[in-house]
C-alpha cells in the first residue's frame, strides 16, 4: 500500500463535486486512516474550544456549535462505513479494526468532558426560558439525554468504568459486524440458465456476468452486496430465487 501524500488526499480538501458528494473514483484505502487522523484532532480542537469558551453557555454558543463542529469527520465516516458495510475487503476490515479504539476514544472524550456537559446543562436548565424555538428546545434536550446515556452525569470512577466498558462493547461490536460481513460476502447464488435471468435489466446481468468471469465460474453470480441483492430482489421474476436469496440474506 502506498502512502498518500496530504495534496492527494481528497478528505484533506472540499469535495469539487455535484452537490459536494464524495468522489469516489479519487478516494483510495490508504486515504482513509490519515483523515480520520485529521478529522478526530479537527473536531477534538472544535470540542475544546466550545468547552473553554468564556461567555454565558447559549444555545448558538454551545449547542448549535457542538451541532455544526465535525464536518470532516462527518464526511470521513460518512464514506468509510459506507464503504465497510457495500464493499468491503480484507484491508477495510483490518483498518476499521485499528480505527475502533481512536474512534472510541474520542467519542468518550467528547461525551464525559465535564466542562462541555456543564455547559450543555445551562443551556438545558434554562431552554424553556431563553425563547428557543420548539426545534431548538427539542435538540437542545436531545444533546443533553445523550450525554447523560453516555455517562455525563456519572462519578469520577462511574466514568472509568464506563469508558473502559465502551471500549470493550466498540470491540465485540466489530469483531461480531466483521464476521457477519465475511460470511455475507462468502454467499454466492450462480446462475446457469438464462431462465435465471428473467427479468433482470441487461445491466444487472452483465455485471454477474463480469462477477462470475472474475471467479473463473460459468453463468452469472448473483451476491448479497447491495447493488446485487437489490436489484434482483427488485426486477426478477423468478419468485423461487428471490426467496432463496432472501432468506440467505437474512439469515
Amino acid at each position: 500500500m502506498t502512502i498518500a501524500t496530504a495534496e492527494e488526499n481528497p478528505f484533506f480538501k472540499p469535495f469539487n463535486t455535484p452537490h459536494g458528494t464524495a468522489p469516489f473514483n479519487e478516494i483510495k484505502i490508504e486515504h482513509f486512516e490519515p483523515a480520520f487522523e485529521k478529522a478526530i484532532a479537527e473536531h477534538q480542537g472544535e470540542i475544546d474550544r466550545i468547552a473553554s469558551n468564556p461567555a454565558a453557555a447559549t444555545f448558538v454558543n454551545t449547542i448549535e456549535a457542538i451541532e455544526q463542529s465535525g464536518e470532516m469527520m462527518n464526511r470521513v465516516s460518512g464514506v468509510f462505513f459506507n464503504l465497510l458495510g457495500s464493499e468491503s475487503n480484507d484491508e477495510m476490515m483490518e483498518i476499521s479494526q485499528r480505527l475502533s479504539p481512536k474512534l472510541s476514544e474520542h467519542s468518550n472524550n467528547i461525551n464525559l468532558n465535564e466542562a462541555l456537559f456543564k455547559r450543555v446543562k445551562a443551556v438545558y436548565d434554562n431552554r424553556h426560558a431563553a425563547g428557543l424555538t420548539q426545534e431548538q428546545i427539542r435538540l437542545t434536550e436531545k444533546y443533553y439525554e445523550g450525554f447523560e446515556d453516555s455517562g455525563a452525569t456519572l462519578t469520577a470512577e462511574g466514568k472509568e468504568q464506563y469508558r473502559a466498558l465502551s471500549m470493550e462493547l466498540s470491540k465485540v461490536t466489530l469483531d461480531f459486524g466483521q464476521n457477519n460481513l465475511r460470511e455475507t460476502n462468502a454467499y454466492e447464488m450462480l446462475l446457469t440458465d438464462e431462465a435465471d435471468l428473467a427479468g433482470l435489466p441487461a445491466s444487472l446481468i452483465d455485471a454477474a456476468a463480469a462477477k462470475a468471469k472474475a471467479k473463473n465460474k460459468e453463468g452469472w453470480l448473483i451476491d448479497l452486496s447491495a447493488p446485487s441483492y437489490i436489484g434482483f430482489m427488485k426486477y426478477s421474476s423468478r419468485r423461487d430465487l428471490r426467496h432463496k436469496l432472501y432468506m440467505a440474506n437474512a439469515t
